[in-house]
């Protein structure tokens, strides 16, 4: 086992645990296998650091383990840094205490053998996470150690982290030259907005030319500002947005819009996923009636077109309830000009056509002939392929039979319907 080239002995465990769906055991046992095995095995395993469960005072010991000889762990290849013990991301009057946070990013923190904590210690990390922590409570020392480690990082997740000022925020990700994949839940920090700064990109710095996936999902501004700061992103070729401020998309609308705008043809694969149901700030409003939905679909319309995206080739879209992805590509989308999708995903296809057909969710006198129409909307005349996950509303051997028959207007067109789960078994079997 030993006499293998080590490329050999990376590319057996990267497929190995590839197919285990990257399953923590398996690469515990992977790592058994030789000691030749375990660096990459430890490649694929996560670190957890919730500074809510570890005490001060353990810092130095767990430290002189991160560096002693025979430790594996500066093989890991997943970092996470994260304060989900406590529910409160900090106020004004009274802010979290980040010490241990401190104490792990800070360039003035020692072991014993002299080596700086985390960035120089986690050598080989390139997914960092970031969960629940108020980016103003961490000292200088901390941050210019965030700034200027962990260079080979090239997944970064940014976890309800609040930040006062966004130039921190462009600073923080430009740090990362590496960095392909983003991933944002940002929240603001203050109850109040005004509170806030306003995002201003002044900054004389340089996205990572390697940024092509952006994975964002909005609870209030905050997401919005850092989108902000990231306009324009040129080498953009995935954007994923998971809306849960259904009733103030006016503004979200108008950034993401010229966001998308700004990405031009390298973007290939979008995915939106609006929860109309989901609860406001306007107590009053519970359940939005259809004009409502409407309403909200039609800023959509105003301010994102996605004919400036001409090489965009992949549609993915998630709106609940399910009887409002109806609403959303009749209101939604532009009818001028066909968009260049081929392939469009509807997860919840099946539900969309079960709740059609019964009077659990209101639809607004929607039936499935809407549907069938609406899925052959002109800005949707270039798709080739539908692509739809089976949720048990269907037997799985005839589901695809089964919605071919409800969109029989479509399948005339010669769509190729496409089971995902199929597919998955299809690319996992031997």
């Amino acid at each position: 086992m030993n006499k293998l080239p080590t490329e050999l002995v990376d590319h057996i465990i990267d497929f190995a645990l590839y197919h285990s769906g990257n399953s923590k055991a398996s690469a515990l046992n992977l790592a058994l296998v030789s000691r030749t095995w375990t660096p990459r095995s430890r490649y694929h395993l996560e670190l957890s650091l919730d500074e809510s469960r570890v005490k001060y005072q353990k810092l130095r010991t767990f430290t002189e383990l991160c560096q002693h000889p025979l430790s594996t762990l500066k093989f890991i290849g997943a970092l996470r840094v994260s304060n989900v013990g406590n529910t409160r991301i900090g106020l004004k009057r009274s802010p979290l205490d980040h010490t241990a946070a401190n104490a792990w990013f800070s360039r003035r923190f020692h072991a014993r053998r002299g080596g700086h904590i985390l960035e120089s210690v986690f050598t080989h990390v390139h997914r960092l996470t970031i969960d629940r922590v108020g980016w103003w409570t961490l000292n200088d020392m901390a941050r210019n150690s965030l700034n200027n480690g962990f260079r080979l990082v090239t997944e970064l997740d940014l976890r309800h982290v609040s930040f006062t000022d966004f130039r921190q925020f462009y600073e923080l990700i430009c740090s990362f030259p590496l960095l392909e994949r983003l991933f944002l839940i940002l929240q603001q920090p203050f109850p109040t907005i005004s509170e806030m700064g306003q995002p201003t990109n002044h900054l004389n710095l340089q996205l990572p030319p390697n940024l092509y996936c952006i994975d964002i999902t909005t609870i209030d501004v905050a997401t919005l500002q850092g989108i902000s700061m990231l306009t324009p992103c040129s080498s953009l070729r995935q954007f994923h947005w998971r809306s849960n401020v259904f009733y103030q998309m006016e503004e979200e609308c108008r950034i993401i819009g010229m966001f998308l705008e700004s990405a031009r043809s390298s973007l290939v694969d979008l995915s939106l996923a609006f929860n109309v149901d989901v609860l406001s700030n306007n107590i009053r409003i519970r359940k939005p009636a259809s004009e409502v939905a409407i309403q909200q679909f039609k800023l959509f319309h105003d301010c994102v077109n996605l004919a400036n995206n001409p090489s965009l080739e992949r549609l993915t879209l998630d709106i609940r309830p399910d009887p409002y992805l109806v609403l959303f590509l009749q209101h939604a989308l532009h009818n001028e000009q066909a968009l260049g999708v081929r392939s469009l995903s509807v997860p919840f296809l099946e539900n969309v056509i079960f709740s059609l057909n019964t009077r659990i969710l209101p639809k607004g006198g929607l039936t499935e002939i809407d549907l069938d129409a609406a899925l052959q909307h002109p800005a949707l005349a270039n798709m080739q392929r539908l692509e739809f996950g089976v949720h048990g509303f269907f037997p799985r051997q005839s589901a695809t039979d089964k919605i071919a028959q409800v969109l029989s207007g479509l399948m005339e067109r010669q769509i190729s319907l496409v089971n995902k789960d199929d597919r998955a078994i299809e690319v996992n079997s031997p």
